[in-house]
């Protein structure tokens, strides 16, 4: 873990920052206030076993009352009980999905399965840390944005062992980028835009783009609790590693230790 010469870190500060802003509006607001936050169900679609333990974990992590887990197995099976120890933290389906689907499509058949009020998608190679639903669920519920997601500011760059600070797009704006590990959208809205293309890359993409000709309005919260990883395997991303080691605030050797991302 890199040490700071600072009286207070700039990460340190920024996560005091966000864990008061939560506080504040997790108790004083009127859905605090009625109980009534929305039901969210989580997306995960993925061929790749190799990274489900990695996934699972970090859904494990996650915390947030009204919480189901979505897993869509993109071609690939699984023994079931490889999930069970996930069913303690969380309502967990699995789904089969047929491999020759592509990744919107696969998608769209795993949203078929979920029941919350809101779903958000995430990435089985990258890290949550334990709050991230609920900066999703805040974020949505102060922008009144049809789309929320994070800022893409903390990469880690496998190849080079190291995570990458990169604050290029602003943090707390209406926006047409968000991360796209980070989507999260009704269902209703979702229907309403056409659901998830049936394309095999840039899914996210896609999504923003049929929200935004809707005329509905795309939110970028803060990026903390979030780290994209490149490993250096496929990607459907369109840019190599290059370009996440350009523009850089900052460069943590190794992936970035700190309880904000779960990497303490």
């Amino acid at each position: 873990v890199q040490t700071c010469a600072l009286p207070i870190c700039p990460l340190d500060r920024d996560a005091a920052s966000v864990r008061a802003r939560r506080h504040a509006l997790r108790a004083s607001t009127p859905a605090a206030a009625l109980d009534a936050w929305p039901t969210v169900s989580v997306l995960l679609v993925t061929h790749r076993t190799g990274h489900l333990e990695h996934a699972l974990g970090q859904l494990a992590r996650i915390r947030y009352p009204r919480l189901q887990v979505v897993i869509g197995l993109h071609g690939v099976e699984v023994p079931d009980e490889h999930v069970d120890a996930l069913r303690s933290h969380h309502e967990v389906h699995t789904v089969a999905i047929d491999g020759q689907l592509s990744l919107g499509e696969a998608l769209q058949v795993a949203t078929a399965h979920a029941d919350g009020e809101l779903v958000t998608k995430v990435d089985d190679d990258d890290y949550y840390g334990s709050e991230h639903v609920w900066d999703l669920v805040l974020a949505r519920m102060y922008s009144g944005a049809e789309l929320v997601g994070k800022a893409l500011d903390w990469i880690y760059v496998e190849a080079e062992d190291v995570t990458a600070f990169r604050p290029v797009y602003p943090a707390e704006s209406y926006s047409t980028f968000v991360a796209g590990g980070t989507l999260l959208i009704s269902r209703a809205d979702l229907a309403d835009a056409g659901g998830w293309r049936p394309v095999p890359k840039s899914v996210d993409r896609a999504l923003i783009d049929a929200v935004k000709r809707d005329g509905g309005l795309v939110y970028r919260t803060h990026g903390l609790g979030y780290v994209y990883v490149r490993h250096g395997g496929s990607h459907t991303a369109l840019v190599d590693d290059a370009h996440f080691l350009t523009k850089t605030a900052e460069r943590v050797d190794g992936l970035v230790a700190h309880e904000a991302f779960g990497t303490s």
